[in-house]
């Protein structure tokens, strides 16, 4: 009986495993309230989540469906990406070839201080009701913007042109596509009992939260608050609370921290734990994550 092995003792690659296509990922910092993240994904898919920036992204190649305010849609090669914080959504391929983007996630606070340069009268911030756009102009300004803070290129582009680049590229999408002025969007402006749920979770993210608690806060039964919770975000508690901790380590993670006192500061169990459900949520596990950062940044 054969054993398997070629004539030099090496073991054969599993044929399935030489044809799995690699998923890529790569995120950084570009600055204080501005994060960047490349994607060439195959076959990935998304669990249902929300970003706590807003995110605007380019569609490279193939096309990508997501499922967000209970529309499908499908955002291919040329198409724009634009999503508000904490809204839900998932994402997977929509083609043959996957899907292959960028993305830049500003902080709501510096995209508004951004926006108010054009309207200092308006109060709130700039709210996104259509996901997927045409803008090839926008397109192709917003890819120049991610190349401008690439660790590996930004030092061949002046301040002065970055922030104009910025700047500019704000005011293209709030006054062309944000929903007509005066913006009125505010984060967070859902029950006040939700937002006290919202407010506990983030001071106990290290915690075993029980719905109890969270029902004893908010004087709901803890049906009621399931249902007001889930009506008001997308998620149940239990999966918001999960994101906002997988967040959380991210960003712990971006400045430095291990992935041992990520996974600790944030309520995981320990490091396979975090690694399990990080990768579930970014398609990368915390070790490649951290590969992928350029601390120079």
């Amino acid at each position: 009986m054969g054993t398997g092995l070629p004539h030099n003792g090496a073991a054969r690659p599993h044929p399935t495993a030489a044809r799995r296509p690699r998923e890529i990922a790569r995120h950084w910092r570009a600055a204080d309230g501005i994060d960047l993240f490349e994607a060439d994904y195959k076959n990935f898919t998304f669990p249902k989540h929300s970003h706590d920036y807003y995110a605007f992204g380019t569609i490279l190649n193939g096309a990508e469906q997501f499922m967000t305010r209970g529309t499908n849609y499908v955002a291919s090669r040329g198409q724009l990406l634009m999503m508000n914080p904490m809204q839900v959504h998932d994402g997977g391929p929509a083609s043959d070839d996957g899907y292959q983007y960028q993305i830049m996630f500003i902080a709501p606070e510096i995209f508004g201080d951004l926006v108010r340069e054009l309207s200092p009268t308006n109060t709130g911030l700039p709210f996104f009701g259509n996901c997927v756009v045409d803008d090839r102009e926008l397109h192709l300004q917003l890819q120049q913007l991610h190349r401008m803070f690439r660790p590996d290129l930004s030092a061949t582009t002046s301040l002065l042109e970055r922030d104009s680049q910025l700047l500019y590229s704000a005011a293209r999408l709030a006054l062309r596509h944000a929903d007509a002025p005066p913006f009125v969007y505010r984060p967070g402006s859902e029950d006040k009992r939700v937002q006290t749920v919202i407010d506990y979770m983030a001071a106990h993210l290290d915690e075993n939260i029980a719905l109890e608690d969270l029902a004893t806060i908010t004087g709901l039964s803890r049906f009621h608050l399931l249902r007001v919770f889930r009506e008001a975000t997308g998620l149940p508690p239990h999966a918001y609370f999960n994101h906002m901790r997988l967040r959380r380590a991210k960003r712990m993670l971006f400045d430095g921290a291990t992935i041992a006192d990520a996974a600790a500061a944030t309520g995981f169990a320990d490091q396979s734990h975090l690694n399990r459900h990080f990768k579930t949520m970014w398609g990368v596990s915390p070790g490649a994550f951290i590969a992928s950062l350029d601390r120079k940044a």
